[in-house]
């Protein structure tokens, strides 16, 4: 059996990486590496399957979905968003889109906003959690006296550093995804495990971002999520009851000595999503191990790759049309270099 590796090729966020990362340490062997953003477009060197834990966000790109048929997925730990704004609606849900999803399912969702989106759909899903949350921890971290604060505005890194006489480390999840694109994927997933180690040996980590909160569950450190809102079912409130969050303005306002000296543990309730996550991965990877595919159905290599081809020039045409990738890669690159001189300022005259 083969086996594709799922990324996202120009992300702006390490945590899509590290969601790949988490679905690497279940696969024997790495055959193909397939971008996220072009499902749809992959064709394996022969007629063949090729099976894929499929983790993550979905979409971006309305063509690049539904996925290549060539793809034999493990529905697991999927949001599915409406994007309005790149003109990605429930319509990829639908149909053949929507007939890959119940052929394959149920469907693992990673919270409860995307449950109600596919049963709005009449797609069977249920709760798995997220991928993140398999991490296992790094052997010969030892925990320092240190509080990694991520993504945070410049008023909660202000108040933690009056607050506590800890090392106080500011790190960012946000990339330039030019840089992303140009990193070997080996380079991308050595960096995923710096910052991984960073959260494991922090005392407390503080953060916006869910793709450091959930790592951090899973490597054993206590973790506080701030927000601006409290959404109940949304992809970041359905785990709020692991782990302690505020508003962001109520944190600003609060004694928080306390909370930084003797950080609160986490709900271990989590510890059940993991079991049955690594028990799906591993359920999943010994039936492709002892399954024999028939391949009659799938279309011919020659056959399927012009009509990839013709799908990858129409993608390229509907972006530069809706003017998306340039404006936005500008956009990035701007707020990435604002951010990432802010950032390095703030390290700077808290080492001194």
């Amino acid at each position: 059996m083969k086996y594709g590796l799922m990324y996202y090729k120009s992300t702006d966020n390490i945590g899509d990486d590290i969601q790949t990362y988490a679905a690497m340490k279940f696969l024997p062997h790495i055959d193909y590496y397939v971008d996220r953003e072009n499902l749809s477009c992959f064709v394996p060197d022969k007629k063949e399957y090729v099976s894929m834990i499929m983790n993550g966000w979905f979409i971006h790109n309305k063509l690049a979905w539904p996925p290549s048929p060539y793809i034999n997925p493990l529905l697991i730990s999927m949001h599915f968003k409406v994007l309005e704004d790149t003109d990605v609606g429930d319509a990829y849900l639908k149909d053949y889109g929507g007939n890959i999803l119940k052929q394959y399912g149920p469907v693992g969702a990673r919270d409860f906003e995307t449950i109600k989106r596919l049963e709005k759909n009449n797609i069977d899903s249920y709760f798995s959690g997220c991928m993140t949350l398999t991490l296992e921890k790094f052997c010969k971290i030892k925990k320092k006296k240190k509080i990694c604060l991520v993504d945070v505005s410049n008023d909660v890194i202000s108040k933690v550093k009056e607050n506590t006489n800890y090392e106080v480390e500011v790190l960012s999840h946000t990339l330039n995804p030019r840089d992303a694109e140009k990193k070997s994927r080996n380079e991308r997933m050595d960096d995923v495990e710096k910052i991984l180690k960073k959260y494991q040996e922090a005392k407390l980590v503080i953060t916006t971002r869910l793709h450091v909160a959930l790592p951090s569950l899973a490597l054993g450190t206590p973790v506080i999520v701030l927000h601006k809102e409290v959404f109940d079912e949304d992809r970041l409130g359905t785990f709020f009851y692991l782990f302690q969050n505020y508003i962001d303005e109520d944190f600003l306002k609060m004694d928080i000595k306390q909370i930084l000296d003797k950080p609160k543990k986490n709900n271990k309730e989590f510890l059940k999503i993991k079991k049955e996550l690594k028990k799906r991965c591993k359920d999943f990877i010994r039936k492709c191990e002892k399954t024999e595919y028939d391949t009659k159905d799938l279309p011919e290599l020659d056959e399927y790759k012009k009509y990839a081809n013709r799908l990858s020039w129409y993608k390229e045409i509907y972006e530069k049309e809706r003017l998306i990738v340039e404006k936005i890669e500008q956009k990035r690159v701007q707020e990435f270099n604002l951010y990432h001189e802010n950032l390095n300022q703030i390290n700077k005259e808290n080492f001194l």
